[in-house]
């Protein structure tokens, strides 16, 4: 995943190659991290069989403040199959019915189109602003960081039901 050309092409900040060694000690410094919980998103073919699909999780945890960033990254073979609502739909639920959290917010490239329109549209996160060249790139350059938040007023009155009326068609 963290090779793919697709990926890398909405998440620039990362190397266009990693080894399996860096990505073990990566799991292992994260693991050991509290405000970072990383989940592994598997997907079963139409034999039955489960793959790898994706990571998801929340990281920046703050505490005090009672809020987190939540990160996705789909395999791009999965890109537009709904995984992402189904995914961070229970990602969501885990943030703020399970540890109570108030607030999460998300940053995305802004060239990354869907995942703004799932955060616009399907979502109905609040765009807070973008970062001008917010995030340095592997190859040296920069990109411009669109941020959007859910407040968890606006996740039990609103974007909880949302998702899961999306989440049944």
């Amino acid at each position: 995943l963290r090779s793919d050309p697709e990926f890398l092409r909405y998440l620039p900040i990362f190397p266009e190659s990693v080894s399996a060694e860096e990505m073990r000690l990566r799991r292992e410094t994260r693991s050991e991290n509290p405000s970072i919980r990383d989940f592994h998103i598997h997907v079963a073919d139409n034999k039955g069989q489960w793959k790898f699909g994706g990571l998801a999780g929340y990281f920046n945890l703050e505490e005090t403040n009672k809020s987190c960033e939540i990160g996705i990254a789909v395999c791009p073979a999965l890109f537009g199959t709904g995984i992402a609502t189904d995914v961070l739909y229970t990602l969501l639920v885990y943030v703020f019915e399970d540890q109570a959290l108030h607030r999460a917010t998300f940053e995305t490239a802004t060239i990354n189109v869907a995942m703004r329109g799932w955060l616009d549209k399907v979502a109905g996160a609040k765009l807070e602003g973008e970062k001008r060249e917010g995030w340095r790139t592997e190859r040296g350059g920069y990109c411009d960081v669109a941020c959007y938040s859910i407040l968890e007023w606006e996740w039990r009155d609103k974007v909880k039901g949302k998702l899961e009326q999306r989440l049944q068609t």
